[in-house]
């Protein structure tokens, strides 16, 4: 298996790298460290619902969008990318995702370990902490009949830029989203401190895939490699792409894997009333009733705690009158598509 890590890491040339690679038919492992912050969208993000385009241009943040799956993610300085490319079926790697996912992640985790995380695998594709704290996510999908398995070791992690780049339907959402992010996500440095060299990280990943994947042998990039890159970045980036119409908006925000945000407009008697929730581990974890003539007359503060299905917000709502809507309603439109 060929080993590459490329000189040029400019723009977003180093997620392009992988998918040039796949589509001139090769394999290889990929590593590098972005130069500067990007934005990239997973290959079905709808952009105009998640981000914030306009804050991007604004702060000169490149947005792309990748081939394989996965939500949006900020990357940028502080991550070093792992990035493989094989071809299908491999001697040493399963080809059952979920199999494949444990397998090859058993690199990235034994390098966190070597630099001071107790890191597991948290099914199907993140890598947690001891405690639970997501440290790593890792995607994986199919180009030009080539598996790509991609991820980063985060030696750290810019949350407050991260926080801005999510277009919400409402600032309501801004502070949970924040508070989650700082909760949810850490890195080498938030844990021990230290800020491992890149070129360390990188000859750790080399020696901890290498028995994985039958071994690993240097090579410069090829002249054709880069070439393809720099056509595969400016396609990836173009704005009909960024802009995809195949796309879906989610109804709820990850943040994490088992923390979601997401909000409801309801059309009451009175007026529309606006409901944001924060959901973890299945039950609300926040919510917040903003009315459009000002503040809501009701606490909906019992549904903290409880579950987001029909039965347990029925026991916990409060009486509703005030709002010119029913329960049922009520409970409907919260298990409904989002604003």
């Amino acid at each position: 298996m060929e080993l590459f890590e490329p000189a040029d890491n400019s723009g977003i040339l180093p997620i392009a790298y992988f998918h040039a690679l796949a589509r001139l038919g090769g394999e290889g492992l990929i590593l590098i460290e972005p130069a500067r912050s990007f934005v990239s969208l997973g290959a079905f993000d709808d952009a105009a619902s998640c981000l914030d385009q306009d804050y991007c241009r604004t702060h000169d943040i490149p947005v792309m969008r990748r081939e394989t799956g996965g939500g949006m993610v900020l990357l940028g300085p502080g991550q070093v990318f792992y990035t493989l490319v094989l071809r299908r079926p491999h001697a040493t790697v399963p080809s059952r995702v979920d199999e494949a996912y444990r397998h090859l992640s058993e690199a990235p985790i034994a390098v966190y370990r070597r630099f001071g995380i107790d890191a597991r695998l948290r099914p199907i594709n993140d890598i947690v902490t001891a405690e639970g704290c997501k440290i790593g996510g890792q995607g994986a999908g199919d180009i030009n009949g080539r598996f790509c398995f991609v991820g980063s070791i985060l030696l750290d992690f810019d949350t407050d830029l991260m926080h801005r780049v999510v277009k919400l339907p409402d600032e309501d959402l801004r502070a949970p989203l924040k508070a989650g992010l700082d909760e949810g996500l850490t890195s080498i440095y938030a844990r021990t401190g230290t800020h491992p060299e890149p070129v360390a990280v990188k000859r750790a990943l080399t020696e901890a895939f290498a028995p994985l994947l039958g071994g690993l042998t240097p090579r410069a990039v090829p002249t054709c490699l880069l070439t393809k890159a720099h056509e595969v970045a400016r396609e990836l980036s173009d704005p009909q792409v960024v802009n995809s119409d195949d796309t879906q908006p989610r109804p709820l925000f990850k943040v994490r894997e088992g923390l979601y945000l997401c909000q409801r407009a309801i059309v009451t008697a009175t007026g529309r009333i606006v409901v944001s929730l924060t959901i973890q581990d299945d039950r609300i974890r926040t919510v917040a009733l903003r009315a459009a003539s000002g503040d809501a007359p009701i606490n909906l503060s019992s549904l903290v705690g409880r579950p987001l299905e029909h039965a347990a917000l029925l026991a916990a709502l409060p009486n509703l009158s005030a709002l010119g809507v029913e329960r049922d309603a009520f409970i409907a439109a919260l298990l409904g598509a989002p604003s």
